[in-house]
């Protein structure tokens, strides 16, 4: 397989081989298809050991190739069979001593493998990355030098699908929180970090500032950007893989001999990299609905997380889902960081090295905000500090769900925004996130989607009113606000409108 250096090839890999293009560069993604993993990919290419050959190894049953990529469990290790200076990972070349003379690397998400000529030029790079979607876009974005700076972000709010803009005197107000930049200086193109969470990294290293050269992949979350001379290749909306389908026919409880329906007819489908808002008039079964999509109640109907089944694999999903719930689970005697310590004890695999789980709390602190809180005790912090660490304590293992129960629950305005921010970028390393708030409209501009839940006033079962983007909502409803909808749809005696039923059945009609 060969491509041209302007254009990118997302390879599915089956046993597949990837050769290193002659005369041209190139940048290719190496994207695993869940459920068809293989158990070995070659990169051919002259392998030159010299007389190192025989006595290698890693030698692969005398075939010729520059390295291969073989799993083993759930993790994919790089053997190198090339002489030093001619194969690097993460820009640090193989047998070197930044690698301790190492050939073989453990893979993780956004690494870097380069290859260079005999010259010391780059001939090809692969990404290595996890996700695979076959659906996925590349975008070529031109770099004009006059410009010479352009905001770049994972997420960018209200600035439609574009991962990439151009940087003026006019839009700076409307910046997002969260951004990365690439501005032209001294005739080379520089990226500089500006309070990305999850951080900037050039070649899978994480970096404030750096000058990039031909070639360098620059990652944010789960979205890359490649220059290519004076152009930006990046993948827009990464994967779709893990999506989460819910159809619930009915949640009902039985009480005196009675069968009472709580929920009912609720279809809908959530995306890898979306915040949904779940909204609903009073007794309408948020909460329900939350513990029936977690598989914690279960309902009648099916919950699938990507291919696998809530319900039936409940065992093996709970530990990918976090539930943060509205009233704090925390011993207040504890310091920050055994918190954490014993949630990573209880949540991360027993195999992991503790370097490794020292590594993920030192990573989660920083994330939310609460490092330099890590020493103090639980009962010291203040009310927006406990949240955060109650949602730490559930993303310390890495869930792909998430869900929240009125997470902003008694914090101010600042506070409340910066909690959803932090959960915004949850979302954005392509996490599903849910979340209950009775304080919508100060929050509503960062999420993806809504879910209004009505109680039916003909039945008094929760019913699924809409589900869709923030605009559509509004305008669905015909009225301005999140809390605008809430109204419409509670009962006269709560202060409603009590159009439950009606845009119920509106909804319905529009979705047959």
């Amino acid at each position: 397989m060969q491509t041209a250096k302007s254009e990118y090839i997302q390879g599915i890999i089956h046993d597949a081989e990837f050769e290193i293009p002659e005369g041209n560069a190139a940048a290719m993604v190496v994207a695993i298809e869940k459920g068809q993993e293989p158990n070995q990919m070659r990169i051919p290419g002259e392998r030159k050991f010299g007389d190192m050959e025989n006595s290698d190894p890693h030698y692969m049953n005398g075939a010729d190739c520059a390295g291969e990529i073989r799993r083993d469990g759930d993790d994919y290790f790089y053997h190198d069979h090339l002489l030093s200076g001619l194969a690097a990972y993460n820009g640090e070349f193989f047998g070197g001593d930044a690698l301790n003379g190492a050939r073989i690397v453990k893979l993780h998400e956004g690494d870097i493998i380069s290859f260079f000529d005999d010259d010391g030029n780059v001939a090809a790079k692969y990404i290595f990355h996890r996700i695979y979607d076959p659906d996925n876009v590349w975008t070529i974005a031109e770099l004009n030098k006059e410009i010479g700076r352009y905001i770049i972000s994972k997420h960018e709010e209200k600035k439609g699908d574009s991962e990439i803009e151009e940087e003026t005197d006019a839009n700076r107000g409307d910046l997002p929180k969260h951004y990365a930049e690439i501005v032209r200086e001294e005739d080379s193109w520089v990226v500089r970090d500006h309070s990305t969470i999850f951080g900037v990294y050039v070649n899978n290293a994480r970096v404030e500032k750096q000058t990039l050269s031909d070639l360098d992949v620059v990652r944010i979350g789960n979205t890359f950007f490649v220059l290519d001379d004076d152009r930006l290749i990046y993948n827009h909306k990464t994967f779709q893989q893990g999506s989460l389908s819910i159809n619930i026919e009915e949640r009902s409880v039985w009480s005196f001999l009675r069968k009472k329906v709580l929920l009912q007819d609720i279809d809908m489908k959530i995306y890898p990299g979306e915040m949904v808002l779940i909204l609903g008039g009073s007794g309408a079964g948020k909460t329900t609905f939350i513990n029936a999509v977690m598989g914690y109640e279960k309902a009648k109907g099916q919950i699938m997380s990507g291919d696998v089944n809530v319900y039936t694999h409940y065992d093996e999903m709970k530990f990918k889902i976090g539930f943060v719930p509205q009233q704090d689970l925390l011993r207040l005697e504890d310091t920050v960081y055994s918190t954490l310590e014993n949630a990573a004890e209880m949540k991360l695999p027993v195999s992991m090295p503790a370097a490794e789980r020292k590594e993920r709390i030192e990573t989660v602190l920083e994330m939310f905000g609460l490092g330099p809180e890590k020493k103090n005790l639980v009962g010291k912090l203040s009310g927006g500090q406990r949240k955060r660490l109650s949602i730490a304590v559930e993303y310390i293992a890495d869930p792909s769900l998430f869900f929240l129960d009125e997470p902003d629950s008694g914090l101010d305005g600042v506070m409340a925004r910066s909690l959803m921010d932090n959960l915004r970028a949850i979302a954005d390393e392509e996490k599903i996130v849910l979340v209950i708030t009775h304080s919508p409209d100060r929050v509503s501009d960062i999420f993806d989607k809504v879910i209004v839940l009505a109680k039916s006033e003909e039945t008094g079962t929760g019913r699924l009113a809409f589900y869709g983007g923030i605009d559509e909502a509004r305008d669905f409803f015909g009225v301005d606000s999140m809390e605008g909808i809430v109204k419409k749809v509670n009962r006269k005696s709560e202060g409603g409108e009590g159009l439950a039923d009606y845009f119920v059945k509106k909804f319905d009609q529009i979705t047959d």
